[in-house]
């Protein structure tokens, strides 16, 4: 496998999973409003602050991490295998994200309900799916002195 094709499973990973979070916090405004009687005002403010907090995360926090690790792959001696996608570390990140994820619905009423943790939730995924442009773009080519 090349670089190249490995940046393009770092981003396909980081838009997937951004997908899979944002329809999971659509699934949780559900739950809020059938079983927490969420007003739709309510979710409807949720939803904006999570999508624009998290595009504000994607393009100014996520991006230099991803650029990060555009840029540790493209250091890597050919031929590269799908488990260089991410750092070594990254993968323990990842673990610990999804207990928080856990931790987030399981003290949802602690919270201030599902109707937060969908505005979260909605919110990372927005992160993922804005940084995950940093992997879909070219490098423009080195200068040639």
């Amino acid at each position: 496998m090349n670089k190249k094709k490995l940046i393009q499973i770092a981003g396909g990973v980081w838009v997937c999973v951004g997908a899979f979070l944002t329809i999971r916090g659509i699934g949780l405004f559900e739950l809020a409003t059938s079983q927490q009687e969420a007003t739709s005002t309510g979710v409807m403010i949720s939803v904006i602050l999570g999508l624009i907090v998290g595009g504000a995360k994607g393009k100014f926090v996520l991006s230099k991490t991803a650029k990060k690790n555009k840029a540790r792959i493209n250091g890597l001696e050919e031929p590269v295998n799908i488990g260089q996608t991410f750092a070594k570390p990254f993968y323990g990140f990842i673990v610990g994200m999804m207990g928080l994820g856990f931790l987030l619905r399981f003290f949802n009423e602690s919270l201030g309900g599902y109707v937060v943790v969908g505005g979260i939730y909605c919110g990372i995924g927005a992160a993922l799916m804005v940084s995950s442009l940093v992997y879909w773009k070219n490098d423009p080519a080195p200068a040639v002195s």
